[in-house]
């Protein structure tokens, strides 16, 4: 790790203070978490995130990035857990692709509601 000059609890200040932005419209909740993403990742590693490649993932894919079964997410999906977040892109006639930054957005997402849930 290298010091940056920002500490995690500037980060998590500054990202408090910021979700007052989403709830007063100014700013979306992607681009908080890409906010919350590069902000993090700049405190621990003294750069901003790396982009993330713009392209079409697998379910499959997409269930071992969120550290899930292939079956739970097929199960989440319809239950419409996902709907927000992301949608499935039908390819042709059955094949089924997500877009890997909405899959990143929304695993930052989940990750500072936990942190949030953590503090309260």
């Amino acid at each position: 790790m290298q010091n940056t000059g920002i500490s995690m609890i500037v980060v998590k200040t500054i990202l408090a203070l910021t979700r007052t932005l989403i709830e007063s419209g100014v700013l979306t909740v992607s681009e908080y978490a890409v906010i919350a993403k590069n902000l993090t990742h700049l405190a621990k590693y003294g750069e901003l995130a790396p982009p993330v490649q713009h392209r079409l993932i697998t379910g499959k894919e997409a269930a071992e990035m969120l550290a899930i079964s292939y079956s739970q997410f097929r199960q989440l999906e319809s239950d419409g857990v996902f709907a927000p977040y992301f949608k499935r892109r039908l390819i042709g006639d059955k094949t089924v692709r997500y877009y890997l930054p909405d899959i990143v957005s929304f695993m930052a997402t989940q990750e500072n509601a936990e942190v949030n849930t953590m503090k309260n």
